[in-house]
């Protein structure tokens, strides 16, 4: 096998006043605390055409339009790639830019709204000047390439960084994974790819100054142990309903009765580092304690993918949150449809990408399983998910992987955002504001089930 990490940055010169991502803020982006960048790993197999590209984004969300049209200049400009074997993440930090319009209005719900009715496109000329950054940094990345062994790791990892927002009592323990690649010739680490689940909300809607979160002071910790010299990637896992603490507190027993601790905690950039190090510093350690025996020189890549159509329709139930939920459902799916709508076949709406079958709306997304089979037939998945998985749903997806639950990790937000994707169970019994960012409240139920049904087969 060859790899080569990479990374560079996508932080334009005129930063100060583009509308950020992640939260209704009252003002565009007045600084910075750190630069956000996007990072790839490139890996070759000895002998094979399979050439797997996987990118991480310093990026709220990626949605497939946006994810397509990355894909489409790579392909254009290195004819090895192909497009089932790219994978572009998007970390979720909430203190980056807006790519899609619904944040472009600075205020609350109202500008929000707006922003989703009249604000697409407006961000295109950031889009485009960031693929090219993105395609800059894959031609450095093919001449980079270099002889490699490879290696997987998780483990447990929660020293009270991490609870779950709607759950609080309920004990966070996400999975901490590594890829580690070592050089053949010397046995150092080139790089490692790292996994963790968690909320990249450390800075809280008061912040008005870019910045890629913990995800960023991940990598910058790695990068000061190291002297720069083993190179790091940071994908999220399923963390749809975990919140990073900052200043909740971890008396879950208090925040379970009070949840806006939770909430509307008000962290600040020194949570934010002390976050990403403590990752850091773990991802590291974990890596550096696999044992050599553990490597190996070759694996083979087979890349599978099930893409699809999510109706845009609601549950059918009763309960004391219904009204709430129904008001919500049909203001999105009687107003902002209708208005985004420009012709007959097609919505223009800007954070997914819909077909109009037999005149009903369909959100269009997929999923994908990445099979690394070894010299000695043992098996290591990579599953990605096109929105924020809650917990318990990457639990369930992971135990029916044909991999084992130990060599199994999840990229949530990758290939596509389509919503939040939660319990049907948590939207007919709580309610809450996720439902409303998704393409349909029966995004969680049909990514999960057709999951599952997707891995089962590949088994």
């Amino acid at each position: 096998m060859n790899v080569a990490f990479g990374k560079i940055k996508i932080t334009p010169k005129d930063y100060i006043g583009k509308p950020m991502a992640g939260y209704a803020r009252k003002d565009p982006c007045l600084g910075k605390l750190d630069d956000i960048h996007a990072y790839g790993v490139l890996i070759t197999q000895n002998n094979k055409n399979t050439n797997l590209l996987v990118i991480s984004v310093d990026i709220l969300k990626l949605p497939l339009s946006i994810v397509e049209y990355i894909k489409k200049k790579l392909i254009s400009e290195y004819k090895p790639l192909k497009s089932n074997a790219i994978v572009i993440h998007a970390t979720h930090t909430h203190s980056s830019f807006d790519l899609t319009g619904e944040f472009y209005f600075p205020g609350g719900t109202s500008a929000f709204i707006k922003g989703v009715m009249f604000a697409d496109n407006k961000n295109d000329d950031f889009i485009v000047w960031m693929t090219d950054r993105i395609v800059r940094m894959v031609k450095k990345l093919f001449k980079d390439l270099e002889p490699c062994k490879i290696a997987w790791k998780k483990e447990k990892f929660n020293p009270d960084i991490v609870l779950n927002r709607r759950w609080p009592t309920r004990k966070v323990l996400p999975d901490l994974g590594i890829i580690s690649f070592k050089r053949i010739v010397d046995n150092s680490l080139i790089g490692i790819i790292i996994n963790y689940a968690c909320h990249p909300t450390t800075l809280s809607f008061q912040n008005n100054k870019l910045s890629a979160d913990f995800p960023g002071r991940v990598i910058s910790k790695i990068d000061e142990l190291t002297n720069n010299k083993i190179k790091s990637i940071y994908f999220n896992g399923p963390s749809g309903d975990l919140n990073p603490i900052t200043t909740s507190g971890t008396n879950l027993d208090k925040i379970d009765k009070d949840k806006t601790l939770s909430y509307d905690q008000l962290g600040t950039y020194e949570h934010t580092k002390k976050i990403g190090y403590t990752i850091g510093e773990e991802a590291l350690k974990l890596a550096n304690s696999i044992p050599e025996e553990n490597y190996y020189t070759n694996m083979d890549v087979d890349v599978y993918t099930r893409r699809f159509l999510i109706p845009q329709k609601d549950a059918k139930y009763y309960s004391k949150v219904w009204f709430s939920n129904k008001l919500k459902w049909l203001i999105k799916k009687y107003f902002l449809f209708k208005i985004a709508k420009f012709d007959e076949k097609y919505v223009n709406f800007p954070f997914f990408t819909i077909e109009r079958k037999h005149l009903k709306n369909y959100g269009k997304t997929l999923v994908q399983f990445i099979k690394f089979t070894a010299s000695d037939g043992n098996t290591y998945g990579l599953v990605t998910i096109p929105g924020e998985l809650f917990e318990e749903m990457g639990r369930n997806i992971i135990q029916e992987a044909p991999t084992s639950e130990e060599n199994t990790i999840i990229f949530q937000n990758s290939q596509d955002w389509i919503g939040y994707l939660f319990p049907l169970e948590m939207y007919i019994n709580e309610g809450g504001y996720e439902p409303f960012m998704c393409f349909s409240p029966l995004c969680g139920a049909y990514i999960e089930t057709g999951t599952k049904k997707f891995l089962n087969e590949i088994k």
